[in-house]
């Protein structure tokens, strides 16, 4: 059984079978072939181990051949895959608390990853580490979060709202024009 302190919802990763349609592929057949039903992705607050989504990742990258996979399904994350959580986020009463209730609870979304948020004048940098050991495909799980931390800021601080800068935990990859279109 996975111990309950290794699982997260399902809902900032919920966009994935309609990307694996986008892609080619078929959910129902790529998930069964890592054990997981399709029906997971039914309800944002089902839950899945933060290893099994680990695999899940690892595994539609390598069959898809898609080296943004978790780029993709990050682009339709934000703060409705955030759960209750997100409606404290998206209701704090300015930009900071809502940062700050972000960074306070999320390890009601999941265990395995924390955000941090840095101050600096009127510089704000928000982090999104995995803690968890033995994760794999933490390059596409990375890169999903960042997407949805992104569109985060984008809904807290208003649509003109722009990053001065983007960075990922890996090396650049091969094919950087996705990661530039999007942010």
């Amino acid at each position: 059984p996975t111990h309950p302190e290794t699982e997260l919802r399902i809902g900032a990763t919920i966009a994935l079978p309609a990307v694996l349609r986008s892609l080619g592929a078929d959910p129902a057949e790529m998930l069964a072939e890592v054990g997981i039903d399709l029906e997971l992705f039914d309800a944002p607050d089902n839950r899945i181990s933060y290893a099994d989504r680990h695999l899940l990742f690892a595994h539609c990258t390598a069959r898809t051949g898609c080296q943004h996979l978790g780029l993709l399904v990050g682009q339709q994350a934000g703060l409705h895959s955030l759960g209750l959580m997100g409606l404290l986020v998206k209701y704090s009463p300015d930009v900071g608390t809502a940062l700050g209730n972000l960074v306070r609870f999320f390890h009601l979304h999941v265990r395995g990853a924390a955000t941090n948020l840095e101050l600096e004048g009127d510089l704000a940098i928000l982090s999104y580490g995995i803690y968890q050991p033995g994760a794999v495909a933490t390059d596409q799980i990375g890169d999903g979060a960042v997407a949805g931390l992104f569109n985060i800021l984008r809904a807290l601080c208003g649509p003109a709202w722009r990053p001065r800068e983007v960075w990922f935990a890996h090396a650049e990859p091969e094919d950087v024009q996705p990661f530039r279109s999007f942010f």
